[in-house]
């Protein structure tokens, strides 16, 4: 008797793992053990159902022809991604003599591990910092995405929470502060239409007229950099005309005398000239800000990524408590990062395997770390995270992994820039092949998932790798004894935010966990009895208040004589970093010019173009637009080198770092610009 086809079909949990504050609960359709498609989950409280273009199709990289399902090892030049497979057993085998010998030969110091958060899963994203401290390895210094901006909110507001985005929705008037809403936080939308709806005002302040501003009511354009001088000076406008809550102030923070005596004491022409804006209208969004009580500030990362991010964070941090939008009250916010959960990384990364500190690199200083260091680096190992895109100065990492003597190991998922330059690739899983621990930077959920289907090919998880290897190292610790549920477990009983009656049972865990640092209807003293300080003890030369500072590179005369465009790199819609880049090969981006800078230059639409300065050049294709203003180039996305450029945008930025935090500085290069 023939048997019947039978389609089973399921719908399985799961949460978007990449880099975004964001971090959505998805539902998968799975039909006979393929994912079919992938939608938002509508029991998710901030996803609501809706899944942002970039991920509903991310299952098509599970099943694609790019996708690296099997160990490999180069047998072509370095760069130009020849490789020959062999076993998973060749392959530990390999990566463990050559770490044994690299740490005896050289000491562990001539390893270095470069990983970020291409997996936000717990388990995943720290899976190698047990085996690494257990080498003795170089540590990395995690700066490039927030350090500056985390680092300024922290220096003011320490550990407070951010707001709730949904405290938006009663909100008069929501300002995205250097934060494409639409491309980098899509969800916070909801907030913003539902406020809208009520009567709600959105302005938008950035540097050009992104997504977001063009359906924005109002829109302001300041000086890349300059949002502190702005921040500053319409508390300057409020201090002057007498507008400013003083008895608010004086309970609910400390040392305001100590930024007024600056202000008073500081002339205008400061303020005007570091944002780009002339005190009228300084003082026009000062009054705006005066009459909405129930204003909603949301803080972007890509404001910080200049030589004076920190300072710019710092400084709206500062106009919010002066505004007594820390107090609680209905439609009053300030977000930046939710702060929503916090668990003791220990949990996670063991350092008490390290017998001895070791050196740390920051991330930014990759390019430098890989040519220059005096003490080489001789085994480079990389996982969630593709360096040669997304690291400051590629040219000089290029440099770095072309080195002969450098052996590159890179678990990876498809062929990035950074694997064509591996010795060793390994396969690496998707999140849907995962279990992991999800937690938000952008609302206050938390949620435990399970794969959604069994690992491609030969695919390994980042904690399956690490473990494994450590076996073959014969490393016996307990860390590398535990199971996955083993080291989630322990994770989960340290996690501040989770409810006093929530007990993890791996059987009995479903759904979403809302944390318990959700403020809402308090104010920060109230809930935290904390004052926000205008006044912060830093680090010596950091200064202790909120004040104007110059640019670096920006500001350099020589700079901009040789080079006269200032460039920034804001994200793109169809990327999230540099994934997804495997879906638009040979695509350079597009750069945004001036419509007199591009007359000036013979510059048309369409035009390919090079933008070029003494780090390195890149392509792009030109786009004349009035969005963006004269002597400003912006360059959306970080596309993949292709093969006829060979180079990507980030040729082109910085290893210098920002004023706090050490985080890396995208968004201040001078560059010059011709048609190619």
């Amino acid at each position: 008797m023939q048997s019947e086809n039978v389609n089973m079909v399921e719908l399985k949990k799961t949460v978007c793992p990449l880099d975004c504050p964001d971090s959505c609960g998805m539902v998968a359709k799975v039909e006979n053990g393929v994912i079919t498609s992938l939608n938002g989950d509508p029991d998710h409280p901030y996803t609501n159902g809706f899944l942002c273009r970039k991920m509903r199709s991310y299952h098509q990289r599970v099943y694609s022809e790019d996708r690296i399902l099997h160990p490999q090892v180069r047998v072509g030049k370095k760069g130009q991604g020849q490789f020959a497979r062999i076993s998973w057993d060749e392959a530990l085998t390999l990566l463990a003599d050559k770490l044994s010998h690299v740490r005896d030969t050289y000491g562990g110091e001539a390893i270095l591990p470069y990983q970020y958060a291409g997996n936000m899963g717990h388990l995943n994203c720290n899976a190698g910092h047990a085996l690494y401290h257990k080498l003795g390895t170089s540590r990395i210094i995690e700066t490039i995405c927030s350090a500056a901006a985390g680092a300024g909110w922290s220096m003011h507001l320490d550990k407070v929470p951010g707001s709730p985005p949904e405290v938006a929705e009663d909100s008069k008037l929501i300002v995205a502060w250097g934060i494409n809403v639409k491309v980098t936080n899509v969800h916070f939308w909801q907030y913003i239409s539902k406020a809208r709806a009520n009567g709600s005002k959105l302005l938008v302040i950035d540097p050009y007229r992104n997504e977001t501003a063009q359906s924005a009511d109002e829109y302001l354009q300041v000086l890349p950099g300059g949002d502190g001088a702005l921040a500053l000076g319409a508390i300057k406008s409020l201090l002057e005309r007498d507008l400013l809550d003083q008895q608010m102030i004086d309970e609910q923070t400390t040392d305001f005398e100590q930024l007024a005596a600056y202000l008073q004491a500081t002339p205008w022409q400061e303020f005007c000239e570091q944002s780009g804006l002339p005190q009228q209208e300084i003082e026009r969004i000062a009054t705006l800000l005066q009459d909405n009580p129930a204003t909603f500030i949301r803080i972007g990362i890509g404001l910080s990524r200049n030589s004076r991010g920190g300072m710019s964070v710092r400084a709206i941090t500062a106009l919010a408590a002066a505004l007594g939008l820390l107090s609680g009250q209905p439609g009053q916010g300030l977000l930046y990062s939710s702060k929503a959960f916090s668990g003791d990384s220990a949990r996670v990364r063991f350092p008490e395997l390290l017998e001895k500190p070791t050196r740390f690199i920051n991330m930014a200083h990759l390019g430098h770390a890989l040519t220059t260091l005096k003490d080489p680096i001789r085994l480079f190992m990389v996982y969630s995270c593709n360096p040669l895109s997304v690291a400051p100065d590629g040219s000089m990492v290029r440099q770095g992994l072309l080195r002969e003597d450098l052996f590159t190991v890179v678990h990876e998922q498809v062929m990035t820039p950074t694997a064509r330059y591996a010795d060793l690739l390994l396969p690496a899983t998707t999140f849907l092949e995962n279990r992991d621990l999800y937690t938000g930077y952008g609302h206050f959920q938390l949620g435990v998932v399970n794969p959604v289907v069994p690992a491609l090919g030969e695919a390994k998880s980042n904690f399956q790798l690490f473990q494994e290897l450590a076996q073959k190292l014969r490393f016996t610790d307990e860390a590398f004894l535990q199971s996955e549920e083993d080291r989630l477990a322990s994770y989960i009983a340290t996690i501040e935010g989770l409810p006093a009656d929530f007990s993890y049972q791996r059987e009995k865990f479903s759904g979403w966990i809302t944390s318990t640092r959700r403020r809402l209807g308090e104010s920060v003293k109230e809930c935290w009895n904390y004052s926000y300080r205008f006044a912060a003890a830093g680090e010596p030369g950091i200064p202790s208040i909120p004040c104007v500072l110059k640019a670096a590179e920006f500001a350099d005369k020589d700079l901009c004589s040789r080079f006269p465009f200032a460039l920034i790199t804001p994200p793109h819609m169809d990327l999230l970093n540099s994934t997804f880049g495997e879906r638009y090969p040979g695509k350079n981006g597009e750069v945004l010019i001036h419509p007199e800078d591009a007359a000036e230059y013979d510059i048309k639409e369409g035009d390919c173009v090079r933008l070029s300065n003494f780090r390195g050049k890149a392509e792009r294709v030109a786009v004349v637009t009035d969005a963006t203003q004269r002597g400003l180039l912006v360059a959306p996305g970080i596309f993949w080198q292709t093969d006829s450029s060979g180079t990507g945008i980030n040729d082109l930025t910085s290893q210098k770092v920002t004023d706090i935090g050490e985080g890396p500085t995208f968004h201040e290069s001078r560059v010059q610009i011709e048609i190619m």
